[in-house]
């Protein structure tokens, strides 16, 4: 007998399917068809031109938006050719720096969440908010600021931004204090993420697990 398992919910940002034929209760054999990424964006951009398909790169990760902008347009410009002006390089590093700490913050504080304490996603929500309010005024967007451009960026930056972005620099480092007090030493929070879901070496390479995880098994 042939089935369809799948595809698998959408949240997956991944939808796969897998045709499994069977021989009663025992796989046989299994094909996977891994299908299109979150919203079929590699078949919508097919219909579009490379600049029409810059806003779909901000929904490929909903928290890193300036990042995947800034992979895309490098590698059209790689492709055709392009050298983006010193100014343009500047400032697209420093929005995806800034985007990158804003993706870290909703991962820390749905993390600790996820452990049973609320208090910190307050904290890092807070800290997230000044870099959206950054983004609002620089590209006129917040999730999904569509900023970047092939060749470098919709708009030069507003004035006076300069200052908020050299603010939020200069006392980040202190919100991190704060989060590390609430934290590192919790003895709650140690008791629930200390020794859990262990992956021998062994294992990690069997299973083909990879980047941090197989890291975090002692694999270099």
């Amino acid at each position: 007998m042939t089935i369809n398992m799948g595809p698998q919910h959408p949240a997956t940002h991944g939808v796969l399917r897998i045709v499994l034929e069977l021989d009663g209760e025992v796989i046989v054999k299994a094909i996977p068809h891994i299908g299109h990424l979150h919203r079929g964006i590699e078949k919508l951009a097919e219909t579009k031109t490379y600049h029409q398909s810059i806003p779909f790169t901000d929904r490929l990760d909903y928290t890193n938006a300036m990042g995947n902008n800034l992979a895309y347009v490098l590698a059209v410009e790689k492709l055709l050719g392009l050298e983006v002006p010193k100014r343009a390089q500047y400032l697209r590093v420093m929005m995806a720096e800034l985007q990158r700490i804003a993706a870290h913050l909703i991962w820390l504080g749905t993390h600790v969440l996820d452990m049973g304490a609320t208090t910190p996603i307050f904290y890092t929500f807070r800290e997230r908010e000044d870099i959206l309010r950054i983004f609002e005024e620089v590209a006129g967007g917040r999730l999904t600021p569509t900023y970047l451009r092939i060749g470098g960026l919709s708009k030069d930056l507003p004035e006076g931004i300069e200052e908020k972005v050299k603010s939020f620099v200069h006392t980040f480092p202190d919100h991190m204090k704060e989060y590390e007090t609430l934290l590192t030493k919790n003895v709650i929070w140690m008791q629930r993420t200390k020794g859990v879901g262990i992956i021998s070496k062994e294992d990690a390479i069997s299973w083909g697990v990879t980047g941090p995880t197989l890291r975090g098994s002692g694999v270099k």
